[in-house]
């Protein structure tokens, strides 16, 4: 697990993790914005980008293994912000780490994603051919060509294989017995149009001790790419900083 770091390690600790298919690349308008401010780390979580991997992805692993690295790097409690599946990771970082995560941020976060919908998402993309995948996947981002480009980079070299086995890992996981142990303060975000995510969000935030819900008017899924100005702004009050002019 590659982890990229961008800023003062003297700054606080901002974690940033993707969903599925583009990397840390996705996270490029927030690097930029942040990396002044803060120690920012945004690592390749495998299995959920290329290149793909030999073994099942698992979204508990992928935490468990980030949060001992995070843990060697002693920077003290981390502010965790997660999108998409990258959200869902998040979530099970934080309850592994306890008040290691001072600050949680989730973006269209999933504790069990609905079997029936991403059961029929995977048949779906199972019959499709890997360009279109890798062209689907690129397409989410075109509000912003140089994201969309390195989406469609780590989506070509996870494959069709990876990809479809990203989103069993999904299938799987079951993070409800997980909430009970996360402590930090959290922000949990939902783009209006993310309709498939707003139950999920809403639940989420109702179940965690100590979170604040946001339904972002007018913002899809990846909200971050289509809209990063206020993204960027979002995260920056969730983080208790001012955002920037």
């Amino acid at each position: 697990m590659n982890l990229h770091s961008f800023g003062d390690r003297r700054n606080p600790p901002l974690i940033l993790l993707h969903g599925i298919g583009a990397g840390h690349r996705l996270w490029l308008r927030q690097i930029e914005h942040f990396r002044e401010s803060y120690f920012v780390v945004a690592p390749e979580l495998p299995g959920f980008t290329g290149p793909a991997i030999a073994e099942a992805p698992d979204v508990f692993a992928t935490a468990s293994r980030l949060a001992v690295l995070l843990g060697e790097q002693t920077l003290g409690p981390v502010a965790l912000c997660g999108i998409s599946a990258g959200a869902s990771v998040a979530l099970a970082v934080a309850a592994r780490m306890g008040d290691g995560v001072g600050r949680l941020i989730l973006s269209a976060p999933q504790v069990r994603a609905p079997r029936f919908t991403l059961g029929l998402q995977v048949a779906i993309s199972a019959m499709m051919p890997e360009s279109t995948l890798v062209a689907l996947g690129s397409r989410a981002m075109q509000h912003d060509p140089a994201i969309s480009a390195a989406a469609a980079e780590d989506t070509a070299a996870m494959g069709k294989g990876g990809l479809l086995a990203a989103m069993r890992a999904l299938q799987r996981m079951d993070l409800r017995p997980a909430l009970k142990d996360i402590t930090a303060s959290a922000w949990v975000f939902c783009g209006e149009r993310d309709r498939i995510n707003l139950p999920a969000a809403r639940s989420i935030a109702a179940a965690l001790r100590d979170a604040r819900l946001s339904i972002v008017p007018g913002a899809g899924h990846l909200w971050n790419v289509e809209s990063s100005a206020r993204f960027n702004e979002a995260l920056g009050n969730a983080l208790g900083a001012p955002a920037k002019p």
